[in-house]
């Protein structure tokens, strides 16, 4: 298998993966799934893609980043 095959292979697992865990069965399973998504990630990384680390905080990303609150009372945002 050429590389250009193998990345592409790899990010449609990573989509499947992301529309499997968009509705969780359990956490556990949620959990299992992020690892393998990771690993994929991973795997990409080694091959010389590079990969947002933290897509779901990009805009319009899967789990955006909530508004900017406080933590715990008292605490401010470091943003």
């Amino acid at each position: 298998m050429d590389r250009d095959t193998l990345v592409t292979k790899l990010r449609t697992l990573r989509g499947e993966i992301a529309r499997l865990n968009g509705d969780p069965w359990s956490p556990a399973v949620e959990r299992s799934l992020g690892v393998a998504e990771m690993y994929l990630h991973l795997a990409l990384w080694q091959l010389g893609e590079v990969e947002e680390v933290t897509p779901e905080l990009s805009p319009g990303g899967r789990g955006a980043a909530p508004p900017e609150t406080p933590t715990r009372p008292g605490l401010t945002s470091a943003r």
